[in-house]
């Protein structure tokens, strides 16, 4: 089947091209961009002018399948995903029972197939990721796992995140890392800073996340084997894994669509909502975040996608769980935060958010326009503003710190395998 997305504005940053005219894919793939007339398409779509963009890739989901099926499952999270322009997303192994072994990971690939988007999945450095026990990581020899992390908690053992590194390389699985030192976490509340003081809270200290990050450059370093930081909040972190690739150390970093829109002051208007693991850290840490993406030092963007029942956010910073949900707002957040502020460019913004995952995974035929890419496409309105509201997420969960804000640009369809995966 002959697809046509027509009249669309198109660009690829795998080759820097920006071009007027018609997206065409068949069978799943992309068949080429033409300025010609189609009439021979199956179906054909007028994207009035729109960017066509290459789908996004979220290196950083939680969709609490098995276990917490009343805040997510695989289905709801793919089906939120898609409304957020995303067709790969890789799922982190904090599930009840963890990741942590092949049968868990074989049953989630199989049933993932019939999805909205193409799920892969990271499974755990440690047994039940309980830090202690180091996984045989031939459990993770099966199409769809791509890398390992014990996300939700860090690594704390040096030895033991040595060892991953090690058979990370040997294995071909990319090893990442929840970046806290878990001793300086103190009430694992919001930041430590003005704000905790202010509300009566020890906070979690930013030295938490930039004492690990240096350990894992260094453990990375010594052993020559690449690592992945996630959600990078701090920007001593950033300063630190933009050394550390100008020195060759072989280093990839995310952050989130929250760290480089929100500072720990939104915890005063948005309470539980605005409470997450790393915590939103200083207007200066915000700033390098951007810089970080902006210049290249963080690779790309995640959303560290982390649904909650309503139960688990109460008034009471202390009790309430940590974690936001960002697939469906990602993008208008950077636009709105980014792009608007003249932080960085279109081209830079889909390279964080499609080509450059796309590398770091490994996925030679997601994040371009090339002759033969798969056919995964979003169309987006970068002038559409709209005002979020929750109740129409298609996620299950309504945590989001962005609950009625103002934001610019909309992911108006999906294309997943050149099939229509989500259209507004």
């Amino acid at each position: 089947m002959k697809t046509v997305l027509k009249h669309i504005q198109y660009l690829d940053p795998s080759t820097g091209q920006e071009k007027q005219g018609n997206l065409v894919m068949e069978k799943g793939k992309i068949l080429g961009f033409t300025c010609e007339s189609i009439t021979d398409a199956d179906k054909i779509f007028d994207g009035n002018g729109m960017w066509a963009l290459p789908g996004f890739i979220d290196m950083h989901v939680h969709f609490r399948e098995p276990g917490g099926e009343e805040k997510e499952t695989l289905e709801t999270g793919s089906r939120a995903a898609a409304a957020g322009g995303f067709t790969t997303v890789v799922c982190m192994p904090n599930t009840q029972p963890a990741m942590d072994h092949f049968s868990v990971l074989n049953d989630h690939i199989k049933r993932s197939r019939q999805l909205s988007c193409h799920l892969l999945f990271m499974g755990a450095i440690t047994r039940g990721l309980n830090g202690k026990e180091l996984v045989d990581f031939n459990e993770y020899h099966q199409p769809g796992v791509v890398g390992v992390t014990d996300d939700g908690r860090p690594v704390a053992n040096a030895r033991i995140m040595l060892e991953a590194l090690l058979k990370g390389k040997e294995h071909g699985l990319l090893v990442a890392n929840h970046c806290e030192e878990e001793s300086l976490m103190f009430d694992r509340s919001i930041n430590q800073g003005p704000v905790a003081k202010r509300l009566g809270l020890t906070g979690v200290s930013v030295l938490a996340e930039e004492l690990m990050v240096q350990r894992d450059l260094h453990l990375a370093k010594f052993s020559n084997c690449p690592v992945h930081i996630q959600h990078v909040s701090s920007a001593e972190s950033v300063a630190m894994i933009r050394h550390a690739k100008e020195e060759g150390i072989p280093v990839t970093a995310e952050s989130t669509p929250h760290h480089f829109s929100l500072s720990e002051y939104a915890v005063l208007t948005r309470g539980s909502l605005a409470k997450m693991s790393p915590p939103l850290r200083t207007e200066r840490d915000m700033e390098a975040v951007r810089e970080g993406l902006s210049d290249g030092t963080l690779d790309c963007i995640a959303t560290d996608h982390a649904p909650h029942a309503v139960s688990d956010k109460t008034n009471d910073l202390l009790a309430s769980a940590n974690g936001v949900v960002g697939l469906e707002t990602a993008f208008a957040a950077a636009v709105t935060n980014l792009l608007d502020s003249g932080a960085i460019s279109l081209q830079r913004l889909v390279v964080c958010l499609s080509t450059r995952p796309a590398e770091i995974l490994g996925l030679e035929n997601k994040g371009t326009f090339k002759t033969g890419a798969d056919a995964d496409v979003v169309l987006v309105d970068l002038h559409r503003r709209w005002t979020v509201s929750s109740s129409e997420f298609l996620s299950k969960s309504r945590n989001t710190p962005f609950e009625g804000m103002a934001l610019r640009g909309r992911v108006m369809m999906t294309f997943y395998q050149g099939k229509i995966s989500f259209m507004r």
